[in-house]
């Protein structure tokens, strides 16, 4: 059987963690620069206030409502969701951490709900997260257990019987691995539940979907496709990181503070999950609604050798922002998107490549990540980098509780 771990309301609840007089209240958590929702609580969803939108249109009701907001503050969320994984690989050996609050991981065919329980049980006393987990045979029904699970006691074994209660109420639109353009063109079809996805004939579904839209099928089927370690895009594609500035600037000097910022992000996710980038593209854009918008400038690199060493694309990154930089326009945000990913077992090493060089640079990049880690993100940073440059505004971010000694919530007894 597969199982699926699932945070539940993951931002919200990594911030409820350190104020618990919030639990049962209106929270939202806010995106970078604080434009949009990325976050709610069952509260605010009760409230009718959607994903994504953008804050100022909901503020009056947010307000009325009572609610409590917070900055996104990703190194509480990274450190938290590190803390679950380690718990949960405790409890049931390898997993396949899916994204930072979704982890897919195997258990007996004959597995009780009460055992499921006691693994949900260990991993709320240890990080003091709820959690939704579902059991089933494929990893698209896990999906749908855990789902089924965050609206009963937080967990589902989703057995075939069960299965063929649901299919006929499940939208298509819930399925994982059927996407925005997919639903659309099955509706086109009429065919808005799983029940009628599941009696759509088989050639008619690969000519339409392809093999993608027939491994989903067998999937919702309970015949397993995806194994443990093989997700339905086997490896992520790309790793972006970018971020609005406050205010426009039109300085050089802060754009390369802000892309040594993103190369540092990236590269520090690419040598955590274990890949390497092939290419790299460096974006500094102007706002969307000013005078200067086609005046936005893109550079892609392409990489001697896959890497995850910071220097190597951070001198890429200075070069090629210098050939997309233009003087007196205005920009509003800058990025890094490294692409061409590929598990860092499957590099061959270049005939050229100086190994002193590597092994050097390895090294630093080795201490850098330890130090980080045990310090405070960014503690240790590339000298380009003004501090806090590039962030925007975050005047809502809850402190780093649980990676800087100065954060560390105090208790005092009476």
């Amino acid at each position: 059987m597969i199982g699926l771990m699932d945070c539940n309301n993951f931002f919200v609840s990594c911030e409820r963690l350190f104020r618990p007089d919030l639990l049962k209240k209106p929270v939202a958590v806010l995106s970078s620069n604080d434009g949009c929702i990325v976050a709610r609580s069952q509260e605010i969803k009760d409230l009718g206030v959607p994903m994504g939108v953008p804050y100022f249109q909901v503020k009056e009701v947010l307000t009325k409502a009572g609610a409590t907001l917070f900055s996104s503050n990703f190194t509480l969320y990274r450190d938290i969701s590190a803390r679950v994984m380690q718990t949960l690989e405790k409890e049931v050996g390898l997993c396949e951490i899916y994204s930072i609050d979704e982890a897919f991981f195997e258990l007996r065919d004959d597995v009780t709900e009460a055992e499921v329980l006691a693994i949900r049980a260990r991993i709320m006393k240890e990080v003091g997260l709820p959690v939704s987990i579902g059991i089933s045979s494929t990893k698209t029904l896990a999906k749908q257990a855990s789902a089924i699970a965050k609206s009963s006691n937080g967990v589902c074994i989703l057995t075939p019987t069960l299965w063929q209660e649901k299919i006929s109420t499940t939208p298509c639109a819930s399925v994982w691995g059927l996407g925005r353009k997919t639903v659309a063109k099955l509706r086109e079809l009429k065919i808005t539940t799983v029940a009628e996805f599941l009696k759509l004939d088989r050639a008619l579904l690969r000519k339409q979907f392809g093999v993608m839209g027939e491994r989903v099928q067998n999937e919702l089927r309970g015949i397993s496709v995806y194994s443990l370690g093989e997700s339905h895009g086997d490896i992520q594609q790309s790793i972006m990181s970018t971020r609005s500035f406050e205010k426009n600037t039109t300085n050089l000097h802060d754009l390369e503070s802000a892309i040594g910022y993103h190369v540092q992000e990236v590269t520090s996710q690419l040598r955590e999950q274990k890949l390497l980038a092939s290419r790299m593209t460096v974006l500094i854009l102007p706002s969307r609604h000013g005078d200067f918008f086609l005046q936005q400038g893109r550079k892609e690199v392409v990489c001697i050798e896959p890497t995850a060493n910071t220097q190597t694309l951070l001198h890429e990154a200075l070069s090629g922002i210098k050939d997309i930089y233009t003087k007196d326009v205005p920009y509003k945000k800058a990025g890094i998107v490294v692409s061409g990913l590929i598990p860092e077992s499957q590099k061959t090493d270049s005939l050229f490549a100086l190994k002193d060089a590597q092994a050097s640079s390895i090294t630093i990049d080795s201490i850098t990540d330890i130090l980080n880690l045990k310090f405070g993100h960014g503690t240790v940073r590339s000298g380009i980098i003004q501090k806090n440059g590039a962030r925007g505004s975050a005047k809502l971010r809850s402190k780093e509780y649980t990676t800087n000694w100065r954060d560390i919530p105090t208790v005092q007894a009476k």
